[in-house]
């Protein structure tokens, strides 16, 4: 299995994860796509801010 192999892989498990994660904890507090979308726009503007950061 080449690297581009393996990293498809790992990327496709840590996306399975985190739907999992994500999934049931909206359905755990009755959320909706709007509480997604939200809470979405939040984790990018923190990524943004720690790459401005740490460039």
């Amino acid at each position: 299995m080449n690297t581009k192999n393996i990293d498809s892989v790992s990327r496709e498990e840590q996306k399975a994860i985190l739907i999992n994660a994500i999934s049931r904890c909206m359905i755990d507090n009755g959320m909706t796509l709007e509480n997604l979308d939200e809470a979405c726009e939040s984790v990018r503007e923190i990524y943004r801010k720690n790459a401005t950061i740490k460039g």
